[in-house]
This record gives C-alpha cells, sequence and structure tokens, in this order.
C-alpha cells in the first residue's frame, strides 16, 4: 500500500493526527508521555544499585553502607510509583471522553457534510475507512500517538543510558596491540557503535515497517470494507434493535442473519491470516538481528572485563545500561518509522474529515417575514443523482403562490421526493434554477434557508429520548408549546394518559419506563415536531403511506387546519388524501404532465383522471367517511 505522500506530507498527518487526539482530550499525550517516564527513571534507579551492590559486596563495604544504598533507590522507587499512578489515575479518567470525542467528531462531520455526499458510496469507503483508523489502536490515530509517546520515551531512555555508561565506555588502557586493543580502543567502541546502529536501523526502517504496512494492508481492502460493513448492518439489525425481534422470530431470520455475518467475518479473517503469517516471517528476521546484536554487546563487555578496564559492578552497569540504551534507540527509532507508516492510515481519517462540500452555501440572508410571504419557483429545472447519468427531473416549471396549498402526486419512482430533496437544497439541479422571491436559492445563507422549512418524510425516525426533545429536537423546550404542538397533532389522549406527559421517554432503548407507540402515533409526533419548528414553508413527503386512507386523510385534513395560511406542499401516491388542496401537480417519469384543481382535472380525463379512477375501487367502501357522502 503506498499513499503517495511525501515527507512533508507525512509530517502534516503526524500533526494533525496529535492535534485530533488532544482536540478530542486536551492534554492526552503530554499525560501519555508522562507515565511512562517514571518506568524509565526507575529502571535506571536499578541498574544503579545492582552495580553498587556487586561492588560493594567485592570490596567488603559494611552492610549499613549496603542497606543505605538500597534505600535511597528503594526510596526514589517509591516516590516514582506514587507519581506514575497519580498520572495513570488522570489520563485513565480522561480516555472515556478521549474515545467518546473522537467518535464525536467523526458524528458531527457525517451531519454536517452535504447530503449529496453522505448518500455517495466513495464517502460511505471513506466513512467506513475513517471509523477503522480513527479508533485503531495499533496502526490508526489513537496508533500513531502510541507511536510518537514510545518514540519520546525511547529518546529518553538512549540519552539516559548514554549518560550513564560514558564514563565507563570510553575508559581506555594504552600500550595493549592486537585485536585486543583495537576493541579496547576509542576506534573499536565506534565500530561497535557503528554495527549495533545499522542493526538496529534494519529492525526498524526496514523489517518494522515492511510488517507494519502488511498488517495494515487488508483493513484498507475495499472487499475487506464491505464485508465488515454487512456483518455490521446484521449485527446492528439482530443484537441492537429489539424492535426487529418479531420479523426475525415470525419469518425465521436467523440463519439469514447469521450468514451473512458469518460470511462477512469469515471473508475477513482470511485475508488478515496471510498476513499475520507474512509478518510472523519478519519477526523472526528480527529476532536474528536482536540475537546478533546481545552477541556483539556481551562480547565487548567480556574482552574489556578479563583487561581490567572494569569493575564486576561496572559490567554489569555496562551491560544494562547499554542494553537500555540499545532498546531505547531501538524504540526511538522504530516507533518513529512507525509515525511516518502510519500516516498512510491516518491518512484515510483526513481524507474523510477533510472533504470539502460542494454545495455553495451563499451569503444573501432570508427575509424575515411575519406575514409568511414567501414563493417558490422551478425555472426549467433537470436533475441527475451523481452516480447516474439519468435525468430523474426533466425540465421542471414550477410556481407555487403565497398560502398555496398543492399536492403532488403520480406513480412511485416519478421523482417526487427528488423533487423535494432539490427544493430544501439537499441537492442542486443539473440544470436550471430554483428561485425564492425571484432570487437563487443558491445565494441565500444555508443554514437560514432550510430554517424556512418544516418536513415529514416518510422515513423519517425518532429518537428513544423523551417526547418533548423529539418534539423540540432540542434539550432545551417550551413546555407549553410542545404540549400544545403534540395535542393539535391528535396525541391529546394519549398524552393523557401518559404519567410523565411530553417527558415519558419513547421506546425502551434507554428507559425501562419508555412507552412503545403505534406507527400512527409515531407519525403524529413527527407532525407535532413539524408544528413546534413553526417554519413558513410545510412539506409532507408521504408520511402516512403506512396507513390506511381513511387515518392518512383524517391526518392530512387536521394538519391542513393546523398550517393556515403557510405555504404547504402534500405528497402522496393516494389521490384522496390531497383533494383539498388547491392546486393539484401531476407527475410522471420525472416531468409534469398536469396540474390543476381536483375537479378541473377529473373534467380532463387525462392521466390525473385515470389514476383516479384506479384508486377508487380501493378507497370505494370508505367514501362517505373520508368526504362526509
Amino acid at each position: 500500500m503506498e499513499s503517495g505522500l511525501n515527507l512533508k506530507g507525512k509530517m502534516r498527518i503526524i500533526r494533525n493526527s496529535i492535534h485530533l487526539i488532544n482536540k478530542a482530550d486536551k492534554g492526552h499525550t503530554i499525560r501519555a508521555f508522562l507515565r511512562l517516564l517514571p518506568e524509565e527513571i526507575s529502571a535506571l534507579a536499578g541498574i544503579f544499585l545492582t552495580s553498587l551492590v556487586v561492588d560493594g559486596l567485592l570490596a567488603k563495604q559494611p552492610l549499613s553502607y549496603l542497606l543505605f544504598a538500597a534505600g535511597i533507590v528503594c526510596g526514589v522507587d517509591l516516590f516514582v510509583y506514587v507519581i506514575k499512578n497519580l498520572i495513570d489515575v488522570k489520563q485513565n479518567s480522561h480516555d472515556f471522553s478521549y474515545h467518546a470525542n473522537t467518535e464525536r467528531i467523526l458524528g458531527q462531520k457525517v451531519m454536517n457534510i452535504d447530503y449529496a455526499l453522505v448518500e455517495n458510496i466513495e464517502t460511505k469507503n471513506k466513512l467506513e475507512r475513517a471509523e477503522n483508523w480513527i479508533v485503531n489502536g495499533n496502526m490508526g490515530i489513537p496508533g500513531m500517538e502510541k507511536s510518537a509517546v514510545s518514540a519520546l520515551r525511547g529518546l529518553c531512555s538512549t540519552i539516559f543510558g548514554a549518560t550513564f555508561i560514558a564514563p565507563i565506555l570510553f575508559r581506555e588502557r594504552g600500550g595493549q596491540g592486537g585485536l585486543l586493543g583495537f576493541v579496547q580502543s576509542g576506534w573499536g567502541i565506534v565500530l561497535l557503535l557503528i554495527l549495533l546502529t545499522v542493526l538496529t536501523l534494519l529492525q526498524s526502517f526496514v523489517f518494522q515497517q515492511r510488517m507494519t504496512r502488511i498488517l495494515g494492508r487488508d483493513m484498507n481492502d475495499k472487499e475487506v470494507l464491505q464485508a465488515g460493513r454487512i456483518a455490521g448492518n446484521f449485527r446492528g439489525f439482530a443484537l441492537f434493535n429489539y424492535r426487529n425481534g418479531k420479523e426475525i422470530r415470525l419469518y425465521s431470520e436467523e440463519k439469514l442473519i447469521m450468514d451473512k455475518y458469518r460470511h462477512g467475518i469469515d471473508f475477513t479473517a482470511r485475508k488478515l491470516s496471510k498476513s499475520l503469517g507474512e509478518a510472523n516471517k519478519i519477526r523472526i528476521y528480527m529476532h536474528a538481528l536482536d540475537l546478533i546484536s546481545q552477541l556483539l554487546l556481551y562480547g565487548f563487555a567480556v574482552v574489556r572485563a578479563v583487561d581490567g578496564i572494569m569493575s564486576p559492578g561496572e559490567v554489569v552497569a555496562f551491560v544494562m545500561y547499554f542494553s537500555r540504551l540499545q532498546e531505547g534507540f531501538v524504540e526511538f527509532a522504530s516507533n518513529l518509522g512507525d509515525m511516518f507508516t502510519k500516516t498512510e492510515f491516518c491518512q484515510y481519517v483526513f481524507d474523510f474529515l477533510d472533504i470539502a462540500d460542494q454545495k455553495y452555501k451563499g451569503s444573501i440572508p432570508t427575509e424575515k417575514r411575519d406575514d409568511n410571504e414567501y414563493e417558490f419557483e422551478f425555472c426549467h429545472v433537470s436533475f441527475h443523482y451523481p452516480d447516474s447519468q439519468e435525468n430523474v427531473l426533466k425540465d421542471i416549471c414550477l410556481k407555487w403562490k403565497i398560502g398555496e396549498k398543492m399536492a403532488l402526486v403520480g406513480k412511485n419512482g416519478c421523482g417526487k421526493s427528488t423533487l423535494v430533496k432539490l427544493l430544501c437544497r439537499l441537492y442542486d439541479p443539473t440544470e436550471g434554477k430554483i428561485l425564492l422571491n425571484g432570487i437563487d436559492i443558491k445565494k441565500y445563507k444555508y443554514e437560514e434557508y432550510i430554517e424556512l422549512f418544516s418536513i415529514v418524510f416518510q422515513d423519517s425516525g425518532l429518537f428513544s429520548f423523551p417526547m418533548a426533545e423529539n418534539v423540540a429536537a432540542n434539550t432545551q423546550y417550551d413546555e407549553k408549546l410542545v404540549t400544545d404542538c403534540v395535542e393539535r397533532a391528535g396525541l391529546k389522549e394519549r398524552l393523557a394518559n401518559l404519567e410523565d406527559g411530553i417527558k415519558t421517554c419513547l421506546y425502551k432503548d434507554f428507559d425501562e419506563r419508555g412507552v412503545e407507540i403505534s406507527g400512527g402515533e409515531a407519525q403524529k409526533l413527527r407532525l407535532a415536531r413539524a408544528i413546534y419548528k413553526g417554519a413558513p414553508f410545510i412539506i409532507l413527503d408521504e408520511p402516512t403511506a403506512a396507513l390506511d386512507p381513511v387515518s392518512e386523510y383524517e391526518i392530512y385534513t387536521k394538519f391542513n387546519r393546523i398550517v393556515g395560511t403557510r405555504t404547504a406542499i402534500y405528497i402522496s401516491h393516494r389521490l384522496s388524501s390531497c383533494r383539498f388542496c388547491d392546486e393539484i401537480t401531476v407527475m410522471e417519469n420525472g416531468r409534469i404532465i398536469e396540474r390543476g384543481p381536483h375537479e378541473e382535472l377529473l373534467k380532463k380525463e387525462g392521466a390525473y383522471q385515470k389514476l383516479w379512477s384506479a384508486q377508487a375501487e380501493y378507497y370505494k367502501e370508505n367514501a362517505g367517511k373520508l368526504f362526509g357522502e
């Protein structure tokens, strides 16, 4: 896997990764480093004590001297241990918020980018990769922090080890010739350091980086991502949404779910198993290089000890300090290399977070009108979705009069909902313009423009939160207004029977006292939410498609009274529900083929009349209830 990043690009990813971590939890990286530093100090103190004890015993120092030395080192160790635990407590208390906030950062991006991008398959793949690497503890964003912290610790170990070993390492004895003399000379020391450095660099920048790439390769494979998404989808459907339990049992869907889940897991496991096998071979090579380094180190120490350059205690200290120095250098070099390698994975996080909105946000403020006099017009609008070249809407010309109630009708797939998505700027037209009071809607401030709409989609959801928060779409709300909206939407009796009123939690995901609501009640709550927003433009996009014609008509007529003088669009494939509208627009294959009042369209004996006749038998027996006939 090649990222195509140059050194400057990799440095930018490293900085951005650390910044992202500390944005999620301020000071997280510093605390992570400080919690490791005491371990280094404790280890060095232990080496120093060992050297003192060995030389003290050989020199027959009094017991009081040895105990005093041991006491000092133990006191340092205890102090370091207390400090480390205080830092650990502080860091552990922040770990939850750190992980939660990284997820929050992703969630905010998903909710804020253009809706057209959210539906795009490439964006979904980018999100999948970002989710992998923002939480992956080894090679993702947390892994980058671990490598940075470990590299700093390794650098400290190297510096401390070099400081303690220098007086011993560069002590020479002159007059010795041959191989022994060379080993004891400064040049021998230089050669040893060069050999150990080369072996370390081979481990860190060649084998370690190759192993990291192999382990991360399959995690970004499109087939692995797709398999993981399928497995996750079915896992969530079966495990975390208890309302699906009825269908699972009645249709014996457990086999379907488990087969899909098993296929995704097995496919991913096969791919990763191959990578782990390749990585294991590299680990063997790295261990062999480590053994060679140890042989060189111990051989050098033994030669110098035999010649009397080092005392027994210094030999022990030399080997331990040098091992610590070498381990520190390996840790520093390998983690530094890891940081550059992990940029290839962390880049996927920023590929998603850096997605730029394609939609022009505009700069003109929307006019605040007390009379709600807003007029919309479609001017020769055509549209096709980003992943298709086939127009869903074709040369649409349409205008809403102030306060007009208009119905959009037609067979499923004729473009009704797509038209609404364009009106709300979830998408922008491929061709043509949409005007608000004579101005292209692209020129208005996006955030202000969307506040003009209250929309109820047929698939819009409700949260397992209190009813009031669902209606207000906020944790802060006007209790009287919420109650009024719920009652006006037709839930007055239901609300009266709830012990906690509007504070009653919907469903039982988070509250055992939560209430289960019917499909009709859910739609009425969505209507209440639209009423609460108080926007001047109301859209009902087949929100009652799952209800019977009588219930649908009752909701539509009730909402028609609530709308009052505001402009409204009613979208339905049931023509009877929209009979009260001022104008009915008939769509077919992405085009407007008829428009006019109900009675006028029936007289034309065109497409609307045919659709009306085709549906007549469906609602015939309820006609008296519907129309009072």
